[in-house]
C-alpha cells in the first residue's frame, strides 16, 4: 500500500498578516514508541513546537519516513510506501526544517538576513486520516494536514535569522477602499543619521510587507561605530503615489513615539490616505524593437508586455493591441496575475504593476487576427489605460514589429500540403486535408514560400532545399541557430544566396527574386539575368534594365520510398527558419500485357464458336500490376497505388469508340502478390461480335456478319495514381494484342 500525504505550511507576522513557507524541508517520522504517544497526538501546537536539540536529531535518523520542500505556495506531498518504510498508518511525528530563511522575498535584491541553519522544528505528533486503500479498491490512500505558525513562534524563529517585517494595509480615507499601487517607505530615526528600512508596493487589497534586517538600521557615517542609539528601529512612514505625488509625510519625531519606538521585529499597522486626482501613472517599456514571428513559433508563443499601471487608488487596467497604430486585433491580451505569469481567465488587469510584467501577447492569436493585413505592414501598437476609482485615468503606448518569415513548402510535384504549419503533414491530392494522400515520381518542383519581412532591417539572406529517404523519422528543426543539414544525413536539392552575386545588390536581388508562398518555386540553382524594357515618359525612350531572376531547376527524386523535404531559409540577423514536408515517392515500373486471348497467343485465328454453333466464352490473360511503394505496406493510396486497369477490343479500319470489355481498380495479380504473375484480367463473350443478334448493342461497324472475318486489336490500359514529373501518371502506354475473329464454326 501506498500513502499520500499533502500538506500546506504558512506563518504569521502579527493580525492577518502572513507568508507561505518556501524551500522548507518537511520531515515526516515514525512517532517515538516509549513517548506517550495518545497524549501527544491530541495536544495543541503551541505546547509541542519546539526547536529540536542535537540529541533529539540523532535519535530521530531511525525513525524518518520521508521528506519534502515546500513550493512558493507553501505545499508539500510525500508519497511513500510501507513495505520500504514500515510504516503502518499509526501517528507520526512532523518537523520542518530549513538551511537559510524559508521565504520567497523578491522585493529586495540586497536584502541579506543572517544565515543561521541548519535548524529544525518539531510542530506535532499527528495521527493522519487516511482514506482509500482497500474499502475503496485503491492502491493509495491518502491524507492532508496544514498548519499555521503562530506569530509568537514565526517572529522569534525569524529574530534568529535577523529578519524584521513590517506588515500593513493602505485604505481610502473617505471610501475606506484598499489603495493599490502606491509605495510604503519605512525610516529609522538614528542619532546621526535617518537610516531607509525598505518599502513596499500595496496590492490591489491595500497590503504591503516591508522586509529589512538589523544591519538596515544600523548605518552610521562613521566605519567604526556600527551602534543603534537607541537600541532598536524607530520607524516613522511616508507614503507617495506612483507618479511621486505624497499622500503621507510623517514627521520624524513620530519615530521617538512610544507606539513606534524600538520595534519588534514583526510590526503591523493600517494607514489612511486621500488620493488626488491625476495620482495615476501608466508606462510601457516592452514590447519594443524587433520581434520574431516566424509561424513555426507562433502556437503557445507569448510576447510580454511590462511596464508600469500603478498609483494612488488605482483599480484596474486595460491593454489591447494595434495593427499599424490603428485597428485594433480582438482577443490577443493575456493578462499577468500578480505573480506575473499569463492568466487566460482574467479580462483586465486586477492588480498594480511597477516596472513589471503587465500582459503578454498572444502572437499565433494576433498574426491570425490581423489576418492578411500583416503582409502589408507588421508594425504593432500596444495601449494600456489604468483606471482608478475617483475618475483618474492614466494612459501609455509602445510599438514594434514582427520579424516575420513565410517559411513553408506548399506543393511538390503536383500534390499538395493542405496545413503547411503541421511538420507530420504528408501531401494530399487537394489543397483540402480530406482529400486523399498523393504520390509523385520523376523531375518534380518543389514550391512555396521563402521569404523575411516585416522588420526593417532583417532581409532574406539565402535558403537551401534537402532531402532524406527517412520513412517520416526525422523532425523539423526549430527556429534559431542553423541546422547542420548535411552532417544529419541530408542531400542537398539547390542552394540560392543572395548575398554571393557581385553584379547586383542583395537588395536588387532580393527585391526581384522574392518568392512569396503559396506556390513561389524553391527548386533554384541560381540566377541569370533578362533585359526588363523600362518606359521614360520624359526621354520618350524604353530602357532595357538588366534584372534577377531565378534558374528553375527540378528535384529528381529516386528510388521510391517515403522521404522528408526540408527548406532552409536564413535571415540577415543571422537566424534560420525551417519548414519539413513528408513526400511518398513512387518511380515503380507499371505493367501491363495480354499474354493470352483464349489460350492462343497472338496473330493467330479466332473462331466465335465452337465445332456445334455455340458462341464460345474466352478467358484472357495477362498482367496488370504496380508494384508496392514498400513492399510489405498494402496501405492505399500511398503504398499501394495502383489506379485502375481497363481493356478494349477495336476492329480494324472502324472508326466507332472501341467497346469497353473491363475496367477494375484491382491488380492482377490481386494482392497480397508482391510481383507481377499472369492472372486472368477478363472473360469475354464472343457472341458480342455478332453483327446478327448484336447482344451488347454495339456500334455495328465493331461487328462481323457471319461467315466473315477481320482483324482485331484486344488494347489493354494500366495506370497508377502517381503524378510523374508534373504531367501524368505512370502507366504502359496501351499493350496491343492483335487477332483474327472469325465468324464462324471451329474447325
Amino acid at each position: 500500500m501506498k500513502h499520500q500525504f499533502r500538506g500546506n505550511l504558512k506563518a504569521y507576522y502579527c493580525g492577518d498578516c502572513a507568508d507561505w513557507l518556501y524551500h522548507a524541508k518537511v520531515r515526516l517520522y515514525q512517532a517515538d514508541p516509549r513517548a506517550e504517544v495518545t497524549v501527544l497526538a491530541v495536544a495543541s501546537e503551541k505546547d509541542t513546537f519546539h526547536l529540536r536539540s542535537k540529541e533529539e536529531l540523532k535519535a530521530l535518523d531511525k525513525r524518518l519516513i520521508a521528506e519534502a520542500e515546500t513550493d512558493a505556495q507553501g505545499n508539500f506531498t510525500f508519497v511513500f510506501d510501507d513495505e520500504k518504510t514500515g510504516y503502518k498508518g499509526g501517528p507520526v511525528e512532523i518537523d520542518f526544517a530549513c538551511d537559510t530563511l524559508p521565504l520567497d522575498i523578491r522585493q529586495r535584491d540586497t536584502l541579506k538576513p543572517k544565515a543561521e541553519g541548519p535548524l529544525q522544528f518539531h510542530i506535532t505528533t499527528l495521527q493522519p486520516t487516511w482514506k482509500g486503500g482497500i474499502r475503496e479498491q485503491q492502491d493509495v490512500v491518502t491524507a492532508y494536514w496544514e498548519y499555521a505558525i503562530p506569530h509568537r513562534f514565526w517572529c522569534n524563529i525569524l529574530r534568529l535569522f535577523g529578519l524584521y517585517v513590517i506588515c500593513g494595509q493602505v485604505n481610502d480615507c473617505k471610501g475606506k477602499q484598499p489603495v493599490g499601487g502606491v509605495k510604503v517607505s519605512a525610516f529609522d530615526v538614528d542619532l546621526i543619521q535617518d537610516d531607509p528600512l525598505g518599502y513596499g508596493i500595496t496590492a490591489n487589497d491595500g497590503h504591503f510587507k516591508i522586509y529589512y534586517t538589523i544591519a538596515d538600521y544600523s548605518h552610521t557615517i562613521f566605519s567604526w561605530l556600527n551602534v543603534e542609539w537607541p537600541a532598536g528601529p524607530d520607524v516613522y512612514f511616508r507614503i507617495e503615489a506612483a507618479d511621486g505625488t505624497v499622500l503621507l509625510n510623517e514627521n520624524r519625531q513620530r519615530g521617538h513615539d512610544r507606539d513606534r519606538a524600538n520595534l519588534s521585529n514583526c510590526f503591523c499597522i493600517d494607514f489612511c490616505v486621500e488620493c488626488p486626482k491625476g495620482s495615476l501613472v501608466a508606462g510601457l517599456t516592452a514590447p519594443s524593437g524587433c520581434y520574431d514571428g516566424s509561424f513555426q513559433l507562433l502556437n503557445g508563443k507569448y510576447i510580454p508586455i511590462t511596464g508600469t499601471a500603478s498609483g494612488c487608488g488605482m483599480e484596474r487596467y486595460e491593454l489591447a493591441l494595434l495593427w499599424d497604430g490603428t485597428d485594433t486585433i480582438a482577443n490577443s491580451i493575456v493578462y499577468a496575475d500578480t505573480a506575473g505569469n499569463p492568466d487566460t481567465s482574467l479580462s483586465q488587469g486586477n492588480h498594480s504593476v511597477f516596472n513589471g510584467p503587465l500582459g503578454f501577447i498572444d502572437l499565433q492569436k494576433a498574426i491570425e487576427n490581423a489576418g492578411a493585413r500583416v503582409a502589408t505592414s507588421t508594425s504593432f501598437t500596444v495601449q494600456l489605460d489604468a483606471y482608478s476609482g475617483n475618475g483618474s485615468t492614466a494612459h501609455a503606448t509602445i510599438s514594434f514589429q514582427l520579424d516575420t518569415a513565410e517559411v513553408y513548402i506548399k506543393n511538390i510535384g503536383g500534390r499538395t500540403a493542405p496545413d503547411v504549419l503541421n511538420p507530420a503533414e504528408q501531401l494530399h491530392v487537394g489543397d483540402n486535408p480530406a482529400a486523399d494522400l498523393g504520390t509523385v515520381g520523376g523531375s518534380v518542383g518543389v514550391y512555396g514560400a521563402a521569404r523575411v519581412y516585416g522588420c526593417s532591417n532583417e532581409q532574406i539572406k539565402e535558403y537551401a532545399l534537402y532531402y532524406k529517404k527517412d520513412d517520416f523519422g526525422s523532425a523539423q528543426p526549430p527556429t534559431g541557430p542553423q541546422y547542420n543539414a548535411s552532417a544529419n544525413g541530408w542531400t542537398q536539392i539547390c542552394h540560392v544566396d543572395y548575398s554571393s552575386y557581385s553584379t547586383f545588390t542583395p537588395a536588387e536581388l532580393i527585391g526581384n527574386n522574392e518568392l512569396p508562398g503559396p506556390l513561389s518555386r524553391l527548386t533554384n540553382s541560381g540566377f541569370y539575368t533578362y533585359q526588363m524594357p523600362v518606359y521614360f515618359p520624359l526621354l520618350h525612350t524604353w530602357i532595357h534594365i538588366p534584372t534577377p531572376k531565378l534558374n528553375p531547376s527540378s528535384w529528381g527524386t529516386g528510388a521510391s520510398g517515403r522521404y522528408s523535404v526540408l527548406l532552409e531559409v536564413a535571415d540577415t540577423g543571422g537566424s534560420y527558419y525551417y519548414d519539413i514536408q513528408r513526400v511518398w515517392v513512387d518511380n515503380e515500373t507499371i505493367t501491363g500485357i495480354i499474354t493470352k486471348i483464349g489460350d492462343q497467343p497472338p496473330c493467330t485465328d479466332l473462331y466465335m464458336r465452337d465445332r456445334n454453333g455455340n458462341f464460345k466464352t474466352i478467358d484472357i490473360k495477362g498482367i496488370a500490376f504496380d508494384p508496392l511503394i514498400i513492399a510489405t505496406d498494402f496501405s492505399a493510396p500511398t503504398s499501394d497505388n495502383f489506379d485502375f486497369y481497363r481493356m478494349v477490343i477495336q476492329k480494324q479500319s472502324s472508326v466507332s469508340a472501341p467497346p469497353q470489355l473491363v475496367h477494375s481498380t484491382s491488380p492482377v495479380p490481386a494482392r497480397p502478390a508482391l510481383a507481377p504473375v499472369e492472372g486472368s484480367l477478363t472473360s469475354f463473350n464472343l457472341a458480342n461480335l455478332d453483327m446478327a443478334t448484336n447482344p451488347a448493342g454495339w456500334p455495328m461497324d465493331q461487328l462481323l456478319a457471319e461467315g466473315t472475318s477481320c482483324n482485331y486489336n484486344f488494347i489493354l490500359y494500366v495506370q497508377d495514381k502517381t503524378i510523374v514529373s508534373e504531367y501524368t501518371n505512370h502507366n504502359n502506354g496501351n499493350y496491343y494484342f492483335p487477332v483474327k475473329i472469325i465468324n464462324g464454326n471451329e474447325p
